[in-house]
């Protein structure tokens, strides 16, 4: 399985993006929010990854952030919602918006999703609402634009890596961070990753 892809952008659009890996280009579906988040072509990109096959088709998507991966991967998990709808629920609203529509049951502002019917909404709330409320499920405990960003999103899918539900991560990667005070931009993935192992 592909985890991530780090190389040079290649081209980019608001759904779709090319990332050359030593010569190779992978195209990769993606939302209107990693799209925003992308370099300018010729730079170099760092993508998160869900490969699905289908009809003996080999498709990737990719997300700028673990927080949006977690997000989509919990998506597909429910009845009648494929990748692709799940990559136009992400890029019609935003994880935390969408996370307080499920909470809340407010059906009405999910229907308002491109693809996402009344049905859809209410099949949505039904499946998530209880994973969020128990879970606690967040935004990443730093965001990816601060010092510390990167490493935690490569503690978050290092844990996922080892058997680590993606909820369970952001929250044991939360208390690893608290750990550290106001020292976070020091601390590095196998630090994250061990501490966090031990809460889990």
């Amino acid at each position: 399985m592909i985890s991530y892809l780090h190389g040079v952008l290649a081209e980019k659009g608001p759904a779709r993006a090319v990332i050359d890996v030593r010569g190779v280009g992978y195209e990769l579906s993606i939302s209107l929010s990693t799209y925003e988040k992308l370099p300018g072509l010729g730079e170099r990109a760092k993508l998160l990854t869900r490969t699905y096959l289908r009809d003996d088709t080999i498709q990737l998507f990719g997300f700028a952030d673990a927080h949006e991966a977690g997000l989509f991967k919990m998506l597909v998990s429910v009845p009648k919602i494929g990748p692709k709808l799940a990559l136009a629920i992400l890029s019609g609203v935003r994880p935390d918006e969408f996370r307080d529509a499920v909470v809340s049951g407010n059906a009405a502002r999910l229907s308002r999703v491109p693809g996402i019917g009344k049905k859809s909404a209410e099949r949505l709330i039904v499946e998530l609402k209880s994973k969020f409320e128990e879970d606690g499920a967040g935004p990443l405990p730093v965001a990816a634009g601060t010092p510390a960003g990167p490493v935690v999103e490569e503690a978050l899918l290092a844990l996922e890596t080892l058997g680590v539900k993606s909820d369970q991560a952001v929250k044991a990667v939360e208390r690893a961070l608290e750990s550290h005070g106001d020292d976070k931009d020091a601390v590095t993935v196998e630090m994250i990753v061990r501490e966090a192992l031990r809460g889990v």
